[in-house]
């Protein structure tokens, strides 16, 4: 014998939690797409000028492209049965492209700064290398503008709804800060479930290893990257709760010191790897004041990185206290008459 099912309601905590959370995701949506529709707008269209300020607005452009896209990828990978918005593979391709030229941009930044106080023939043969890698940057440009071109119009389109809408536990918010605020209160258990989920993705991880410096295009060299990465999802979807919780701001900064530790040891990692090709595994001697360089910049990172790792693995301070506070979390003492 079957019970008869009633229809869901709003007192129900579960269909409130649904409900909410989908609210939630495309209020956010709605915001970082609409930045989004500018920005691809502009890169469908080759860069303007060949100063450096033309470079500098293109190389900004491609850079808040691919974070956007990230964002969105994250909202898609963690909520796939309340993501209303593009699949997370098409954000991923996008940002992929993106992705190649932001990270030819990041090193020729890089050398360019160096170029300045090398001299002789180093200089002279770093001065080549830009004007090849500007060749690839070009070429990437190229590329990303054409997956661009073929993105159909409303692909990355912001919703109609860019502000947030009522809360169906509470219809009775008129107010625009009052809603976002009830959604938030609504999706709460489950943005909390996701949260403790990935921390425990992060104490898992091998990418921490033991302590000892991984050797170069090693496994453990990869797996730190990939907690970067984990990290970096982490910081995403803390995100979502950033308007209501006053704690949060120094909680984003303490995830954002640790990406930037982590990102400056991978960007090291990436070019290294980048150069020996382009100088067909001669670095060191084509280069051997900017090698000593980096090698040095490699030193003082990894020393920062082994006292934020410290910190991450105490109980006190790290993933076993952030747990907590998420545990601990009411939005109810938050939200004015909550």
């Amino acid at each position: 014998m079957k019970f008869p099912s009633a229809p869901p309601t709003a007192a129900d905590p579960a269909w409130a939690a649904d409900a909410g959370l989908e609210q939630l995701l495309e209020w956010r949506r709605a915001h970082l797409q609409e930045g989004l529709g500018e920005r691809i707008a502009v890169l469908r269209r080759p860069p303007e000028g060949s100063g450096s300020e033309a470079w500098a607005a293109d190389r900004e452009q491609v850079h808040q492209l691919r974070t956007g896209l990230r964002r969105l990828r994250s909202m898609a990978e963690a909520f796939p049965s309340h993501w209303r918005g593009p699949s997370a593979k098409q954000l991923a391709t996008l940002a992929r492209a993106a992705g190649t030229v932001r990270d030819l941009d990041v090193l020729l930044e890089a050398l360019q700064e160096q170029q300045r106080s090398l001299d002789g023939q180093e200089r002279k043969r770093l001065e080549g290398l830009i004007k090849r890698l500007e060749t690839l940057r070009s070429q990437g440009r190229h590329k990303l503008r054409k997956h661009l071109n073929h993105l159909p119009q409303h692909r990355l389109a912001a919703p109609p709804e860019a502000s947030p809408p009522a809360s169906h536990a509470d219809p009775s918010h008129a107010d625009p800060a009052d809603s976002a605020s009830a959604i938030h209160r609504d999706a709460l258990p489950l943005l909390r479930a996701s949260l403790i989920r990935q921390l425990a993705v992060l104490r898992l991880h091998p990418g921490w290893g033991h302590g000892e410096r991984p050797s170069q295009d090693s496994r453990q060299e990869r797996n730190q990257h990939q907690l970067r990465k984990a990290f970096k999802r982490f910081r995403y979807q803390l995100e979502l709760l950033e308007a209501l919780e006053p704690d949060l701001r120094d909680r984003l900064l303490i995830l954002k010191q640790t990406q930037t530790s982590l990102g400056l040891l991978q960007d090291l990692v990436i070019w290294r790897n980048l150069l020996k090709r382009q100088l067909k595994g001669k670095l060191k001697r084509q280069l051997p004041q900017l090698s000593a360089r980096w090698r040095v910049q490699a030193d003082s990172a990894w020393a920062d990185w082994q006292e934020l790792r410290r910190q991450w693995l105490d109980p006190a301070t790290g993933l076993e206290a952030w747990q907590r506070w998420l545990l601990e979390l009411d939005l109810k003492r938050q939200i004015p008459g909550g």
